[in-house]
């Protein structure tokens, strides 16, 4: 809606989701619920804007709006297409060969995302490596030969020659020396390297795997709160003393862990105070048995 002076005010309808859609009653008949309400966001202390999960709850029946019967949904504008002169579409048209440099480029690009997704082979399993047989070490490279003497036109002392034999025969040994060396550290590198991947992947099978254990106990923990009665449940957390408050308002576990998995645990512990629990550290103590 536009005001004075050219600024828009916008108009939210009363039964229109954060989303934009138009929502009716809910999808399991009026009996639930027979009109869908928006609930503003913010309403809530502490609680800033668009923050407040309960714009995506329904105030009469507080069940998600997605639960609830679309009337209508939100209009998205297309905007028009423009249009090309015929001139520029054939500047754009492209040549044969640029066309079949675009294909080229694509299955390059295909082939090196699939080489990256592939499962490893023999050539780049680390086990498959490792079961090999041991490469030989390579050995010491033959000195490189120098010349004996020097050309005829300056004569060279034999002291003087004999001298730059055992220096070039050095330098040779010095440097196969320094080839091993790093040819060693390479290897001891690669075993290194090899060792942490094994237990990496050790570890990371071992905590999924007990990261499923925790999760089918966790279910069959809430199938086995669900099913028991109200008077079980609060006899096993200690407080036996609010039986007759939870039969009298017909109160049972299940809708307790309905409330706390699609309100929050603020609007569970608001229960719990209505039906009597007026001890803060009782109502903890509820909610974190159906959390």
């Amino acid at each position: 809606r536009r005001l004075r002076g050219g600024a828009v005010m916008l108009v939210h309808k009363s039964n229109e989701d954060i989303n934009g859609y138009l929502r009716g009653e809910h999808v399991d008949g009026v009996v639930v619920c027979s009109q869908y309400v928006f609930q503003i966001p913010g309403q809530k202390k502490g609680v800033w804007g668009w923050n407040d999960v309960s714009a995506l709850y329904c105030v009469s029946c507080g069940r998600l709006a997605a639960d609830h019967v679309v009337l209508k949904e939100p209009a998205v504008e297309t905007p028009p297409m423009k249009k090309i002169a015929p001139a520029a579409l054939a500047e754009m048209h492209l040549s044969q060969e640029a066309i079949e440099q675009t294909r080229a480029d694509r299955e390059r690009l295909a082939a090196a995302q699939r080489t990256d997704l592939a499962m490893l082979d023999e050539s780049i399993d680390p086990l498959s490596i490792a079961a090999q047989a041991p490469r030989e070490k390579p050995s010491l490279p033959p000195p490189v030969p120098q010349p004996t003497s020097l050309p005829q036109q300056v004569s060279t002392p034999p002291a003087l020659s004999s001298l730059a034999e055992l220096a070039a025969s050095a330098t040779g040994a010095e440097q196969a020396a320094d080839d091993v060396s790093a040819l060693l550290a390479r290897e001891a590198a690669y075993n290194d390297a090899f060792k942490d991947e094994v237990e990496r992947m050790v570890r990371q099978s071992l905590a999924q795997e007990r990261r499923q254990e925790l999760n089918a106990e966790l279910e069959q923990r809430l199938e086995q709160t669900k099913k028991a009665p109200v008077a079980d449940f609060l006899e096993q957390i200690g407080l036996p003393q609010y039986i007759a408050q939870f039969k009298g308002e017909a109160m049972d576990t299940e809708t307790l862990i309905e409330v706390m998995q699609h309100q929050g645990r603020q609007a569970l512990e608001e229960v719990l105070e209505e039906l009597g629990v007026k001890s803060k550290g009782h109502r903890m103590k509820i909610a974190n048995a159906v959390a």
